[in-house]
């Protein structure tokens, strides 16, 4: 026997199982799929109940975005500013870490 049908061998016996596990494995996701699909059906009618409240809170989570994204960026030289003071608290608030977690439980 040659090396090169030593190595085709297993490779086709490979090739052969993997075939059959990857098609087994196919069909297995259609029957879940086609297992699901009553219950789908079942929810649309809830969604499509729900869809005039969600669409009357659609101003409310509107306005809560920034109106004008330069109203955010107007407080990063506030927050820059105070950088240097968060660093340096961070040594004690590492230390009193234990004792709140301490009290905590």
């Amino acid at each position: 026997m040659t090396t090169f049908s030593r190595l085709t061998l297993p490779a086709l016996a490979l090739a052969l199982c993997s075939t059959a596990l990857f098609a087994g494995g196919i069909a297995r996701a259609d029957d879940a799929t086609n297992a699901m699909k009553p219950a789908a059906n079942a929810m649309a009618p809830a969604a499509d109940a729900m869809k005039p409240a969600t669409d009357a809170m659609k101003p409310a989570t509107d306005a809560m975005k920034p109106a004008d994204p330069m109203a955010t960026n107007a407080m990063k030289p506030a927050t820059d500013a105070m950088k240097p003071a968060t660093d340096a608290m961070k040594p004690a608030t590492d230390a009193m870490k234990p004792a709140t977690d301490a009290t905590a439980n």
